[in-house]
């Protein structure tokens, strides 16, 4: 049979149309089969990175309960001017006596109080509170605890919160002692502290929240407060002023220090702690003598006997701010 050129395209055009369909159709099957390939590995990656970060947990949850103190305590770092930062996870707080706690005085609120510390500053009597910042610590807190007892002295310790999550049991011995337990804020970071008068009250909130935990007691208020680097002064002037008219409105006292022992400023010997003091006590009569129990203040702990001797020898009448919260 003879074919026209008619039936040629045709029977050409016929074989290409076949010849396409064959090639969509292979085209299908291998998209089919590279998206199959594709959910598989997906698949396997996601069950993998589920069972990766199962293990991650487990073992994070591991270290918190097995290493706590431990992580506390590399997460309290000092910069060069002896600032304390925090930022580790919070300790957990055993539970203490509350019938030996309940037998302890407990801070009243006296809303003439910042009336009433200020007189301290102007009094002629004889009296001197002797009161401890930055505290508590593991070493020097408990010796200056054992030197108070020996001599029947009751002080007043201006607490760090986060040194008070580390060591809460020496925070409940101060307290069971008679000493006062005031509020030095939470971090004692002066750029976190001071940056705005809503962050230094949230300090103080912060550093009596950890004070009642330590204590078992959500009853106690220290209702008093000691500004890091003094109430007025310094680079943030302003924003303490705006927070001491905070604290006011909210009824709490602040109080600072007419002598001092220089324990923070590179006086480092008894003989030079002793002598800032009485430089510094010139001829006052009533005195807050500001010191501190931070664990590198061994000098402290050195010279405290000889600082309650040399009062006692001056005929003075040791005192703590129950005197004013009672």
């Amino acid at each position: 049979m003879l074919y026209g050129m008619e039936d040629y395209e045709e029977e050409f055009n016929l074989a290409k149309k076949n010849k396409l369909n064959i090639k969509k159709v292979s085209l299908v099957i291998l998209i089919i089969v590279i998206l199959f390939i594709v959910v598989l590995s997906t698949g396997s990656i996601i069950k993998s990175y589920k069972k990766e970060a199962s293990l991650d947990k487990e073992n994070t949850q591991n270290i918190n309960e097995n290493n706590v103190e431990t992580i506390s305590e590399k997460n309290i770092k000092k910069s060069s001017k002896n600032e304390i930062e925090y930022n580790g996870t919070h300790m957990q707080i055993p539970i203490h006596d509350m019938e030996s706690i309940n037998k302890t005085t407990m801070p009243v609120f006296n809303e003439n109080a910042p009336n009433l510390i200020k007189d301290i500053y102007y009094s002629e009597e004889k009296q001197v509170y002797l009161t401890f910042d930055d505290g508590p610590s593991k070493d020097v807190t408990p010796q200056i605890l054992d030197i108070l007892k020996e001599n029947d002295v009751k002080a007043t310790f201006f607490v760090l919160g986060a040194r008070v999550q580390l060591y809460p049991n020496t925070l409940k011995r101060e307290f069971e002692e008679g000493h006062y337990i005031a509020n030095h804020g939470y971090s004692h970071k002066y750029s976190q502290i001071y940056e705005s008068k809503d962050t230094v009250f949230q300090e103080f909130i912060e550093c009596e929240n950890s004070i009642k935990n330590a204590l078992g007691n959500p009853d106690y208020n220290s209702y008093l407060f000691r500004f890091p680097g003094g109430s007025s002064g310094g680079h943030y002037e302003n924003i303490k002023a705006e927070a001491r008219e905070l604290f006011r409105n909210y009824g709490i006292a602040y109080t600072n220090w007419n002598c001092l022992t220089g324990d923070a400023e590179n006086k480092k010997t008894k003989e030079a702690c002793m002598q800032e003091m009485l430089e510094t006590k010139r001829n006052q009569n009533s005195i807050v003598l500001l010191m501190h129990d931070a664990n590198d203040k061994q000098q402290t702990v050195e010279t405290l006997p000889d600082i309650i001797q040399y009062y006692k020898n001056e005929g003075y009448t040791f005192k703590n701010f129950y005197e004013i919260f009672k």
